[in-house]
């Protein structure tokens, strides 16, 4: 991804059905925007997601009275990888590649916060779509190299997927069923991801939500890691 220039997406854009292009700004990327803007208009993207640090004040304002909203506030939390035990919960790896309502329904509880979830503007079921298609190539090993499920009895009450990112492993989606909420499954779920990174060799571990997503913060601060950084994401419209 290069920064301070326009990139149309392809994928996003068939998916949708409209056309989709990103911006990442760096420090330097305040001075671009005005020439970004023009070709955004000259150019017709339906939809822009913008990522700007937190630190570029100017082109946080800018962008706002430009029209765009902010939705999310991507937040990357990491910690080096360590092995665990004394487990509370039932966690095992997923065998086949059915996808049960039950897998779609905490699939959706997992993006609750998402931005996709939270723009308005998105009208033709993008969110219930995207997510869909996530845990689908996750289960399907297209997109995640395991998918963890927490268990009770025969019952899934939670899952985890795990991605391989080359020198790191990345927690994807993350979800625990609202009635076992606060009986430590998400904890387990995470603490077993990260046992298998370390026996698969992998230094760190990565995991990316919402900063607004108190909860999910707590959990992985109570997992030992440590907040990275976070990026204002901005969609813009027209």
């Amino acid at each position: 991804m290069q920064n301070n220039t326009i990139e149309p997406l392809a994928w996003d854009s068939q998916f949708f059905g409209y056309p989709v292009a990103r911006i990442a700004l760096d420090q330097n990327g305040g001075k671009e925007l005005a020439q970004l803007f023009e070709r955004l208009l000259d150019e017709k993207f339906r939809l822009t997601y913008l990522f700007v640090p937190l630190s570029e004040k100017e082109a946080n304002e800018s962008i706002i009275q430009k029209g765009a909203i902010l939705v999310d506030q991507k937040t990357v939390f990491l910690k080096p990888t360590e092995k665990h035990s004394g487990y509370s919960n039932h966690i095992s790896e997923l065998q086949g590649v059915e996808i049960t309502e039950k897998l779609i329904e905490l699939t959706l509880q997992a993006g609750l916060f998402s931005r996709f979830h939270l723009d308005k503007n998105f009208v033709k079921q993008e969110y219930e779509r995207l997510y869909i298609e996530w845990i689908t190539r996750s289960v399907k090993k297209e997109l995640s190299f395991k998918t963890l499920l927490a268990l009770r009895d025969s019952d899934i009450i939670g899952i985890t997927t795990m991605d391989d990112e080359k020198d790191h492993v990345h927690i994807g989606l993350v979800a625990v069923d609202d009635k076992y909420r606060g009986q430590g499954v998400g904890y387990d779920l995470i603490r077993t991801a990260d046992s298998i990174a370390f026996a698969m060799g992998f230094k760190e571990i990565k995991v990316v939500t919402q900063l607004h997503n108190k909860g999910a913060c707590r959990l992985y601060e109570k997992c030992g890691f440590h907040m990275a950084s976070t990026t204002n994401v901005y969609h813009f419209w027209q």
